[in-house]
């Protein structure tokens, strides 16, 4: 990963969690991509990932989500995003109507929730 952002996936009730901190940008947007692509596991019912901990998004970033919600998508599971309500990565998110693609939730425990509920 680059310098830039770090992704860490963990596992909870089989659900595979990306956590990702630091920045997303053009420059890693391709890293970080292929890293969540990685995390995804076709024997769970989606992928959550955890932008709490992004300090920054461009629009590689968002366009890099939608890629890796269709992924999910059509592998048959269900992408959540976990952001912090006041973050700019939501307000970056909440622009890009991001939600029409994937829900935007507040915790980790909401996001397992809707992701298990599939």
């Amino acid at each position: 990963m680059s310098g830039l952002s770090e992704v860490e996936v963990v596992a909870r009730a089989g659900v595979p969690i990306a956590r990702v901190r630091g920045e997303i940008d053009l420059s890693n947007a391709d890293q970080v991509l292929r890293s969540l692509e990685d995390a995804a596991d076709e024997d769970a019912p989606g992928l959550v990932v955890d932008l709490r901990e992004l300090e920054y998004l461009d629009s590689a970033g968002v366009r890099l989500l939608f890629q890796a919600a269709r992924t999910v998508a059509d592998a048959g599971g269900r992408f959540v995003a976990v952001v912090a309500p006041d973050s700019p990565a939501r307000r970056v998110l909440e622009l890009a109507e991001a939600s029409a693609l994937f829900p935007l939730e507040e915790s980790e425990e909401a996001a397992l929730q809707l992701v298990s509920s599939v």
